[in-house]
């Protein structure tokens, strides 16, 4: 007995240090930011059936709860306005301090390789510009940056594989360029903290970030490969990313999305009108924030299967149609930005950018600033010239007093053709004209898979594409 009794022992001590100590998800730690006068979901693990307290340095309140049987606890805090660096401890018994966090505006940026490109370019590949930057990062300025590693799962998940870090020199260059550059022009911009969650796979398509309940709705959408063993194309099957890469940040609040995919969801724009906003309901429902802004990006120019097709054009139209249909959402053009030989093109810096020139002037309300190209709004038959009329143009669209590239109209032959445009007299009007076309029935405007054209609103953003009839 008295050496079964040595025996014992150890395994009783062996025991209580296995036990759990005070865990949380990996977005929950050093150096992150909360999204400012909010309410943060804290969840995480402790020794079961302990009490369990939490108290951040900015009120110094304490606030306790207790873990379940499992060791599961969560508690919520809110946090204050725009600030810091503070501390969170947490405590079971064992004391857990979060060091050097911030809080202010957390961003969720997501899609596909055209958000995950990096800073410092894919191979061959280049962020044209970037170099400034990488060279110029400093640890000590108030941007923070997460990423989500690549994962997927049939089932939900409880944590992702990431860290938050400061703006080193090689955290910026490997970071998401789009995401990057988004976020450093709202931080210089707003002045306050701003904290960016890059979670990408590249050619993964929309139905694979959205869950298994939204997409039952939606008889397209193959659910039966869920019960596979195995997926040679997990990025393209639905629910995995977001079982994976999403539904473990439950609980962490951010201020809005910006979103660029599409590329691999091309061959369906159909499917795809009826998935945005679907996506876009069910993720403003997981953040919860029923208004939350999202801006997403209109793929760019690219030849695709060939530059004179229409596919990719197609999805655009899809894309610009979505615009006016879901509310507090806006879409970046990208008519300058595209690469003919190159699905991934290099001008990042103007793609994040003009997300950042969405959320600044219509989530932040700073007067001033123009953030949307023309966008064609109706037009008209005046004998033979078709008279359009767009958005966004008020103060000007160029370039003025010479011919508009990228247009063309087609008669009831149906057959298209170059056609004549100019600006109408410095007005947001545009005329377009044909001779070999006497009673045009179409306008379209760089409505192939690549096409240039010139026209900008008065500070350089581009026109979207479009096509409509004229009637």
């Amino acid at each position: 007995m008295r050496n079964n009794k040595w025996l014992i022992l150890p395994c009783l001590f062996l025991a209580m240090s296995m036990q759990a100590k005070i865990s949380l998800p990996s977005i929950w730690k050093d150096n992150m930011v909360l999204q400012q006068r909010s309410e943060v979901h804290f969840r995480g693990k402790a020794t079961p059936g302990k009490e369990v307290s939490l108290t951040a340095s900015w009120n110094k309140i304490r606030i306790k709860t207790k873990s379940n049987e499992k060791g599961e606890w969560e508690t919520v805090v809110k946090t204050p306005s725009a600030g810091g660096p503070y501390e969170i401890k947490i405590s079971d018994g064992e004391l857990l301090v979060l060091k050097n966090i911030l809080v202010g505006e957390v961003w969720f940026c997501s899609g596909q390789s055209n958000m995950e490109m990096p800073v410092k370019g894919f191979r061959g590949q280049p962020v044209f510009g970037c170099q400034p930057y990488i060279v110029t990062a400093n640890p000590q300025r108030q941007l923070r940056l997460f990423t989500v590693k690549r994962d997927w799962s049939t089932t939900p998940k409880e944590d992702v594989e990431g860290y938050w870090s400061e703006c080193s020199s090689k955290e910026v260059a490997n970071f998401s360029a789009v995401a990057y550059f988004f976020g450093d022009l709202l931080q210089k911009t707003l002045g306050i903290p701003v904290g960016l969650i890059h979670c990408s796979w590249s050619a993964s398509k929309i139905e694979t970030w959205m869950d298994k309940e939204t997409l039952s709705h939606y008889p397209e959408v193959d659910l039966s490969v869920l019960n596979n063993k195995e997926f040679a194309y997990p990025n393209g099957t639905p629910t995995l990313l977001y079982n994976a890469m999403v539904k473990p940040l439950e609980g962490f609040p951010v201020k809005g999305v910006a979103w660029y995919q599409g590329e691999s969801n091309s061959a369906n724009p159909a499917l795809y009108k009826k998935l945005f906003p679907a996506l876009v309901s069910q993720w403003r429902t997981f953040f919860r924030s029923p208004d939350m802004p999202f801006y997403y990006v209109q793929i760019t120019p690219w030849q695709a299967e060939g530059k004179d097709l229409l596919n990719r054009a197609w999805f655009r139209q899809c894309q610009l149609e979505l615009m006016k249909e879901i509310p507090n959402v806006g879409m970046v053009t990208t008519t300058d930005a595209g690469s003919e030989k190159f699905i991934h093109p290099p001008y990042k810096i103007k793609v994040g950018e003009r997300l950042a020139y969405w959320a600044l002037a219509r989530t932040y309300g700073i007067e001033g600033i123009s953030y949307c190209g023309p966008i064609y709004k109706s037009c008209k038959l005046k004998d033979n010239v078709v008279e359009l009329q767009f958005d966004y143009g008020e103060d000007g669209m160029t370039p003025e007093n010479e011919e508009l590239k990228g247009f063309e109209i087609a008669g009831s032959d149906g057959k298209f053709v170059p056609a004549h445009a100019e600006i109408i007299n410095g007005s947001s009007r545009i005329k377009v004209w044909s001779e070999s076309v006497s009673v045009p029935t179409e306008v379209r405007y760089c409505f192939r898979n690549y096409m240039e054209g010139n026209l900008c609103n008065n500070v350089g953003i581009p026109a979207s594409p479009f096509r409509a009839e004229v009637k």
